[in-house]
């Protein structure tokens, strides 16, 4: 009879202890997906900001470009592509 007390004891502490676990789980499963959700939230801003400022170049060179060299041009267009480049590779690094 003894034996069996101290069985239900141990299965006592033990589920005791698994409803902790399961709770601090829980827990830290919200914060996370509260987590994803504001990177998410970022990750969309920047890139709607990105969007914005290219259309604000792209604009920005088509007025430029009519009085410019065209080596100048070139050389512009090369620079604001590398620039796109950088901000699409920083972009990507946001996404796990």
């Amino acid at each position: 009879m003894v034996d069996l007390h101290n069985s239900i004891a141990n299965l006592q502490e033990k589920l005791s202890a698994l409803l902790k676990q399961y709770a601090h789980l829980e827990k830290e499963n919200h914060q996370l997906k509260l987590a994803a959700t504001q990177q998410l939230t970022v990750q969309q801003d920047l890139e709607q900001r990105v969007k914005e400022g290219q259309a604000q170049l792209t604009a920005a060179l088509m007025n430029q470009g009519a009085g410019m060299d065209p080596a100048e041009k070139a050389k512009l267009v090369k620079k604001i592509d590398q620039y796109i480049k950088e901000i699409d590779h920083s972009i990507s690094n946001l996404n796990p």
